[in-house]
């Protein structure tokens, strides 16, 4: 447990600024104080949140809402299936319980944690630690920026947070050829299909990197592919 809270450490400190960007946001939109905060503990997800009291603000149906939350967390699925072979072997408690806290953050250093650690013991605890060390400050920047709302100064610049915690992310799990190929490629489609309904064009890019990178890696050398 205390690996993944090691690990995750630099993330949590820019979860409590994006729970941040949230809550005021939420807190803007005219959403109760209570829908707003609770939305963080049952979702857990911050683009798809800040996507839904946007369209909600905007008067969208909640069909439409909801869809587009949807939509945008399909790249779950993408994690889910890196962890499913060792969540297998965990018991339901654990597959459930750390299913609800993985975030891409926790997903992301898990899938890399567990390529090292085969063990699933260790694997449990380091998902269960990292996972909690994130949401607990993104829980409480969510209850802060609600509380706050538009007293939040405009020269406090929180915005930051959301960009630096994706590239913070990315950078190190980007290693050789086909990865580096997989992330320019996505990074590609999605920037240049934003006219495409909202995270329309984050699935595009996400299927267009897996794409490149598959291909690169079956034609790629045993050692170049995997590293």
């Amino acid at each position: 447990m205390a690996e993944g809270v090691r690990r995750i450490f630099p993330f949590s400190l820019i979860a409590g600024p994006f729970g941040l960007v949230y809550g005021a946001t939420a807190a803007e939109s005219g959403i109760d104080d209570v829908p707003a905060i609770l939305a963080s503990m049952a979702i857990v997800a911050g683009a798809s949140q800040i996507a839904l009291v946007e369209l909600i603000d905007e008067g969208a149906s909640w069909i439409v809402a909801v869809a587009t939350a949807l939509v945008i967390n399909l790249r779950f699925s993408l994690y889910s299936a890196s962890l499913s072979p060792d969540f297998r072997r965990f018991s339901p408690g654990w597959r459930y319980g750390l299913g609800y806290l993985l975030t891409d953050q926790t997903a992301v250093l898990s899938i890399v944690e567990y390529e090292q650690r085969s063990d699933p013991e260790y694997q449990r605890w380091f998902t269960l630690g990292a996972g909690l060390w994130f949401v607990l400050p993104w829980w409480g920047g969510t209850a802060a920026g609600v509380l706050l709302g538009g007293d939040i100064p405009d020269n406090w610049q929180i915005g930051f947070a959301v960009p630096l915690m994706f590239t913070a992310l990315l950078v190190p799990t980007v290693v050789g050829r086909p990865k580096v190929a997989a992330a320019i490629a996505g990074a590609a489609v999605a920037v240049g299909t934003t006219w495409l309904p909202d995270g329309v064009n984050i699935m595009a890019g996400a299927a267009a990197g897996i794409t490149v990178g598959t291909i690169l890696s079956e034609r790629a050398d045993p050692e170049e592919a995997a590293a």
